[in-house]
């Protein structure tokens, strides 16, 4: 009994060892791998959308990608096309929606071409999600938070807002004029009394 209880505690002791070791080495061999990972996204190119409308005019193209993205003004950007093509471009600050614009640097850029946009070092890669599909695509986000600079200028109150125009004067009350008096009608003459008509008087 005890040879067999002395056996169980070093079979304990070795299972508990061997699994310390394996995490320890373990999370040391997967440090490299993931950094492995992460040098291979850097200079990975990835295709953010196709070209809509070229204006050789004014040397600038229209891009129609496919999500919105996040691409800051200034960011040199590729177009590949289907014979083999190359052209430059540089994204400019004009965009509405999945819409945004780019400058023409160099070649000659052709509608339909794919627009492809390369990851530098030093640049943090976009976060992806896994579509249903199986398909891995970056999470960019729609709308960032306005941010509001600071006012160094102190704060004076607002002056109050006098009317531009005066309002109109009052109608004053109107006096009550009396009636002017009628004049009276002189009296008309009485006809004279004719004393032949009255019957005679008898005394």
């Amino acid at each position: 009994m005890p040879f067999l209880r002395h056996l169980c505690l070093l079979l304990l002791l070795g299972l508990s060892s061997c699994t310390y070791l394996e995490k320890k080495f373990g999370g040391m061999g997967s440090s490299p791998s993931k950094k492995s990972s992460e040098d291979k996204r850097i200079g990975q190119a990835k295709v953010i959308g196709v070209i809509e409308l070229v204006n050789p005019e004014q040397n600038y193209v229209l891009i129609n990608c496919e999500q919105r993205v996040d691409i800051p003004p200034g960011t040199e950007i590729i177009s590949q096309g289907v014979n083999g093509t190359n052209a430059r471009l540089r994204v400019t600050p004009e965009r509405k929606g999945n819409y945004i614009t780019a400058d023409i640097t160099q070649g000659t850029p052709v509608v339909r071409d794919l627009v492809v946009y390369q990851v530098k070092s030093g640049e943090a890669p976009a976060p992806t999600t896994m579509t249903p599909s199986g398909v891995v695509v970056p999470m960019t986000p729609v709308m960032q938070p306005d941010v509001i600079p600071p006012l160094n200028a102190p704060y004076q109150p607002m002056a109050p807002v006098t009317p531009s125009f005066a309002p109109p004067p009052l109608p004053q009350p109107r006096q009550q004029v009396a009636p002017a008096p009628v004049p009276s009608l002189p009296p008309a003459d009485e006809p004279a009394a004719d004393l032949s008509k009255l019957p005679p008087v008898i005394r």
